[in-house]
């Protein structure tokens, strides 16, 4: 047994390592705390799967995940279209597949694969899409196509993954001019589905199962009438609780009162949860701090690589993470609407632990090398 472990070599980013621990060793005392022990073993299996195909990736030389990037979008539109044909739903949204009796959403596939195969185009055609037919060709049409077919089960996905490719365009340096545009026909297109959603909803849900969810998430958020919006907010309202409850130096772990009465407690909601036990200071400042170390050691990494494919997928992929973990928090606070994201490393849930680790084992393999520039002819 020893010898085995002697064999286990963990690469790159050292700090890194060590912030994926500590959320998971949160992870952990949440679950327990949220679920019981009858969740507690299979969460335990699933972050040991976790860490398992993040120390794989992480070996991998990351010039290959230019290929990896083209092939996984390929694989991605096909099983977001299996979706639709027999698709599964769970919690009432039908967004998951099942095969060989493993449950996942192909959308966690598909958010990574477009950040790769987006990255490789923005390197590989970088004289190019300074046009914008070329921009259009190589990198909005591979874009856009994700996005729709995420966006009849779950718009919130659809639109983050449409936020961080505009990120990474930004960070490639493409036409500000062409970003505003792409940007303004975005928040068009989301007023135009909105409006639909909102005006015929029984046309509405023949194309998009969840517009009715959505209109109603949007209206409690923004409804004034302090009635309809607790009925409306019953879920926000209740997080709240919890982070009052918990005040700056919390209840104590496993001693929150708002773990029965607030829904998805361990998954959409955990941090509530974790301010509830832990309080301000290590129940949320201290989960912020350790997220944005690792936006902070991404953009390190990228500062001192040669690559550009390396330096894309390196801080487009860590921004993808740290904001899905601040859309998670801000939801909690009332800030936004509910989304249904999860908070990377910390919820329970076994497809969302898998593909954050596999993210992260990207990034780390890209801290790897730091002076391979043969992702130019993959």
């Amino acid at each position: 047994m020893s010898g085995l472990f002697n064999n286990i070599s963990l690469k790159g980013d050292k700090v890194i390592w060590g912030v994926v621990f500590i959320l998971f060793s949160f992870s952990v005392l949440l679950v327990y705390s949220t679920a019981g022990w009858a969740f507690l073993f299979s969460h335990l299996i699933k972050i040991l799967l976790g860490l398992f195909f993040l120390y794989q990736v992480h070996r991998i030389k990351f010039k290959y995940f230019a290929k990896i990037g083209v092939l996984g979008l390929v694989i991605s539109i096909l099983l977001l279209i299996l979706v639709f044909v027999i698709g599964i739903s769970v919690n009432g949204a039908s967004r998951w597949l099942s095969i060989v009796g493993f449950q996942f959403q192909p959308s966690d596939i598909a958010k990574v694969a477009i950040l790769l195969f987006m990255a490789r185009q923005l390197s590989k055609y970088r004289n190019e899409i300074k046009e914008f037919k070329y921009l259009l060709l190589y990198i909005l049409v591979p874009l856009v196509l994700i996005c729709f077919l995420i966006l009849p089960n779950n718009f919130s996905t659809s639109a983050l993954v449409f936020l961080n490719g505009l990120v990474l365009m930004f960070i490639a340096k493409v036409n500000i001019k062409y970003l505003f545009s792409i940007i303004g026909l975005g928040f068009c297109s989301a007023l135009v589905i909105y409006g639909v959603a909102k005006i015929a909803p029984e046309f509405s849900e023949k194309i998009m199962p969840r517009s009715a969810t959505w209109v109603s998430r949007v209206d409690g958020f923004v409804n004034t009438d302090q009635v309809n919006k607790l009925a409306q907010d019953y879920q926000q309202q209740q997080a709240l609780v919890a982070i009052y409850n918990g005040g700056f130096s919390g209840v104590g772990p496993g001693k929150s009162t708002q773990r029965n009465i607030l829904p998805y407690s361990s998954s959409d909601f955990v941090f509530a949860i974790m301010v509830e036990e832990y309080g301000l200071l290590l129940g949320a400042l201290l989960p912020i701090l350790l997220y944005l170390i690792l936006f902070y050691r991404a953009l390190r990494i990228a500062s001192k690589i040669t690559s550009v494919f390396g330096g894309l997928i390196c801080i487009g992929l860590m921004f993808s993470l740290v904001f899905q973990a601040f859309v998670n928090m801000l939801v909690s606070v009332g800030v936004l609407p509910v989304t249904g994201q999860t908070l990377p490393l910390i919820s329970k849930g076994g497809t969302s632990i898998v593909f954050t680790c596999i993210t992260l084992g990207i990034i780390l393999s890209v801290s790897n090398d730091t002076s391979d520039r043969a992702y130019e002819t993959a």
